[in-house]
């Protein structure tokens, strides 16, 4: 895959977790691969057809290839139309990939989705055809994961708002939070927040960057933030920015949601800003029950965590539970003997910005950073050293959560490390037993040996703890013929009975992952 004339980067910089599959979060065509839509293949339990996959679909993904036989990282965005019949009628997308950044229409392509919201996809352009596997949580979201020998990638899709394909749209206060590589190919996570007056004009732009570690702090925007549509693609409502001083390609998912792309080449940077409430933010703006999850990098590699904190409103927190893995190295907070504390800090400048600490006192003190979208969701961001790891906050709705209320058929998507990148999408069934039995199919894509798995037969466990507002797990054992047996096992963090976080607690393996109830 290359381009005459190009300049080509060898992008193997340390594995970096894009973070947020639960926020709802496709390579250049001719890279190799299964080449289509696999057809008549089995299906789990539920209700979905190809006619649920019908519309302008967002999407945003992240990933390695193949580069002069070389791991490298890459990143793409961009939209489809879905007929609902099976074919894909049209698009455009754009990927930041190891020899630059590209603009690519679709000419075609064609899909499948079987009862339990599994499907394939297929996307044609000039220079041939790329297969991926989608998950749907519902018609209008879903998990996506490439599946080519050369490349993988996992990301989410989202149904747009053709309405919302105008600046005047594009208005108010949004928080974003984009991640990837820097220019220098460390890793890198930016976030903040911006105010769009729905004509082009930025106001109020403030950032915080984490690069490898280094920290900028708060900043404003540089001269020159706007955003405009583009005169071309504007009906897939692709636009271009420059936000925090660099350059991006958007898709507006609607009014409330825009997918971001960077283009600044040999950065690559993507993500997605979402609307701000207009609130005064203060400190009593943190108040109540919250789950967070994060994923990116440290300086030994991958590292992921996900937990849950209660907050008073009034600068302390309290009831904090963490899982954390570094490179597979597991950390369970609090520990068996020790305790831990913490609080928090909102900006006075009443933006939504803020600091958040907490010590535990055997494993010592984790510092972050957020910017509010609301009272009950935030980017996060984590400032310890040599850390670079960024992802969401929620507010939580879990105490009265039971087996029985989590039962029913849930889609999920995860990605991490192995040796290199590996990522998977799918579906299961819960019972409503005190254990809530589990059991579905998911596609795998194992980038370090090329190898894609399909229609992987899984069985295992959803256990709540005695409190089901802090640590539950979740543990999936394969049993299909050609797979590796394996099982993975994750500390699983309720939002509600209908949204899991995942981290993954193997020493052999770090991933990171969400799973949403279908109806």
């Amino acid at each position: 895959m290359s381009f005459a004339g190009s300049s080509r980067l060898n992008r193997a910089a340390g594995k970096f977790i894009v973070a947020g599959a639960a926020a709802f979060l496709l390579l250049i065509a001719g890279c190799g691969g299964n080449g289509g839509v696999i057809v008549n293949r089995p299906s789990g339990s539920g209700n979905f057809t190809t006619a649920s996959f019908k519309g302008q679909y967002a999407f945003s993904m992240s990933g390695k290839e193949l580069c002069n036989g070389v791991s490298s990282f890459f990143t793409r965005a961009g939209s489809i139309t879905a007929d609902g019949l099976g074919n894909i009628t049209g698009g455009v997308e754009d990927v930041n990939v190891c020899s630059g950044v590209y603009e690519i229409t679709f000419s075609g392509g064609s899909y499948q989705v079987r009862a339990d919201g599994r499907g394939s996809l297929s996307l044609t352009n000039s220079t041939g055809t790329t297969s991926y596997s989608i998950t749907l949580a519902s018609p209008a979201q879903g998990f996506i994961i490439q599946t080519d020998a050369s490349a993988t990638t996992s990301g989410s899709l989202r149904l747009q708002d053709p309405a919302a394909f105008s600046l005047t749209k594009i208005a108010g206060s949004y928080v974003f939070d984009v991640s990837g590589i820097s220019a220098t190919l460390n890793p890198l996570s930016v976030i903040g927040r911006f105010t769009a007056d729905g004509a082009g004009g930025v106001q109020n732009g403030l950032y915080d960057s984490n690069e490898a570690g280094t920290l900028s702090g708060q900043q404003a925007f540089p001269a020159g933030a706007s955003y405009q549509l583009d005169a071309t693609y504007g009906s897939s409502g692709r636009g271009l920015a420059t936000l925090a001083g660099r350059n991006f390609v958007f898709y507006i998912v609607d009014a409330s949601r825009i997918v971001l792309l960077g283009t600044d080449f040999p950065s690559a940077l993507v993500g997605e800003a979402s609307a701000q409430q207009n609130l005064s933010y203060s400190v009593s703006s943190l108040s109540g029950n919250y789950v967070f999850q994060l994923g990116g990098a440290s300086a030994t590699g991958a590292i992921v965590s996900a937990g849950r904190f209660t907050s008073d409103g009034a600068g302390n927190l309290s009831a904090i539970v963490l899982d954390e893995n570094s490179s597979g190295t597991v950390t369970a907070l609090p520990g068996a003997s020790s305790t831990i504390s913490g609080g928090y800090t909102v900006d006075a400048n009443a933006l939504g910005g803020g600091t958040l600490t907490w010590t535990d006192s055997a494993a010592g003190t984790f510092t972050y950073i957020f910017y509010l979208a609301s009272p009950t969701r935030a980017v996060f961001q984590e400032t310890d050293s040599n850390i670079t790891s960024d992802g969401l906050i929620f507010a939580q709705n879990a105490a009265s959560v039971t087996a029985s209320s989590m039962a029913g058929n849930h889609a999920f998507g995860w990605t991490g490390v192995t040796t290199d990148e590996v990522d998977a999408t799918g579906q299961f069934s819960l019972s409503s037993t005190a254990s809530a039995n589990a059991s579905g199919l998911m596609d795998f894509n194992a980038f370090s040996g090329g190898v894609q798995y399909f229609d992987v037969a899984f069985s295992g466990g959803f256990t709540l703890g005695a409190n089901p507002a802090a640590r539950n797990t979740l543990s999936l054992a394969t049993n299909s013929a050609g797979f590796p047996p394996s099982t993975f096992k994750f500390s699983a963090y309720l939002v509600d009975s209908n949204t899991v976080l995942l981290v993954g607690t193997d020493s052999t393996r770090v991933l990171l992952g969400t799973t949403l109830r279908q109806p």
